[in-house]
């Protein structure tokens, strides 16, 4: 019963695959996050969290409900930023370089929604959770040192924007 291993981690992979390219625009590309998309990367961290309890501590439906609840709460915070460029002036083009004709706030809706949608997907099997072996496959645990570095860089780098107050958009806050 090791493909429900598999493609948990996978779908660890998927977000932090995004999280990755978030961080190529931070970096490569010069684009400094605004304060909801660190809030959106907050929620697939919640995403990975969750994910990730099944990989250490055994399939739960408990870790499926924290991936949906974090799932949700990033969800609200990428579709309001969304909404904020939904009917957009000719100044404002959104926010970022789009990938595939979307900006990243709208690929985090999808991935949210995803999220809940394999979340509810992987509960329908939950009278095989039992059969699933505890130990870690070595898939998993590198799929578990790659979200850890991922959080670690993100958690630095969001130091250096923001320092210790808070994460400005434009200029200096008031």
């Amino acid at each position: 019963m090791n493909t429900l291993k598999y493609i948990n981690s996978i779908c660890i992979l998927l977000v932090c695959s995004i999280l990755i390219g978030a961080l190529y625009f931070q970096f490569v590309l010069h684009e400094q996050p605004c304060p909801l998309c660190l809030l959106q990367r907050l929620g697939m961290f919640g995403v990975i969290f969750g994910l990730l309890l099944n990989s250490h501590f055994g399939f739960k439906a408990k870790h499926f409900g924290i991936v949906i609840i974090a799932a949700l709460i990033g969800g609200t915070f990428s579709t309001r930023q969304v909404l904020l460029h939904i009917c957009p002036s000719p100044d404002d083009l959104g926010y970022g370089t789009p990938v595939f004709g979307l900006h990243l706030y709208t690929w985090g809706v999808v991935i949210f929604v995803a999220s809940i949608l394999g979340s509810a997907l992987f509960l329908l099997f939950s009278h095989t959770f039992e059969k699933v072996k505890k130990e870690m496959l070595p898939f998993e645990k590198f799929t578990f040192y790659l979200a850890t570095a991922l959080l670690l860089i993100n958690v630095v780098a969001t130091f250096f924007e923001c320092q210790l107050g808070p994460c400005c958009e434009n200029g200096p806050c008031l």
